[in-house]
């Protein structure tokens, strides 16, 4: 008969029994400290923020709010200089009436762009200043957050698709500054 039939230690029995010796063996023999100090490991950058100065603080504010005053004046500057207020009322420029906007992406964009910014104003006004709020919006509104980034994006694209006639690759740099710009005017809402 094998060796295996009669009840006798195979090499793989062997390997694990002398494996489980040397486990035991080891648990055994560790130091039993009386004290662990637990203490944070240290984070540069909190530190950092902690230190900085006041001065500093007021600067670094300075500098975002220049920044954005920035992407508003190249949004603005790029609107008057394309016309932009006559090819939204018309469809065209002035220049050239037979080069027409895409109607009915422009609604589209209008219409995913109006839904982001109900999704935002729902979440900034009403549910941090009306109900006071102070959970996270994935906590009180989980689709909130997923459904306005999808509105962005669509109106981000129909945005292209509608002014494609008019520009042609340029509509894609075009659509993304003056995006940016109606961003960032966000930093001087009074709220």
């Amino acid at each position: 008969w094998p060796a295996c039939c009669l009840g006798a230690a195979t090499p793989a029995k062997a390997a694990r029994s002398q494996l489980m010796k040397a486990v035991r063996s080891a648990t055994r023999s560790r130091k039993k400290y009386e004290h662990v100090e637990l203490t944070p490991l240290r984070d540069s950058e909190v530190e950092d923020e902690r230190e900085s100065s006041v001065t500093q603080q007021w600067l670094e504010y300075a500098w975002r709010k220049l920044l954005a005053l920035l992407w508003i004046l190249v949004a603005l500057a790029l609107a008057v200089y394309l016309q932009l207020p006559d090819i939204v009322l018309t469809g065209a420029t002035r220049d050239k009436p037979h080069r027409q906007m895409n109607g009915f992406l422009f609604n589209v964009a209008l219409a995913c762009f109006g839904g982001w910014g109900c999704i935002a104003a729902y979440l900034i006004v009403w549910v941090k200043y009306v109900q006071k709020d102070t959970r996270e919006w994935e906590e009180v509104s989980p689709r909130a957050i997923p459904i306005a980034t999808i509105l962005a994006v669509l109106s981000l694209f129909s945005f292209c698709g509608a002014f494609w006639p008019l520009w042609g690759f340029l509509s894609v740099p075009i659509v993304f500054m003056l995006f940016l710009g109606v961003l960032n005017t966000a930093h001087f809402v009074p709220i």
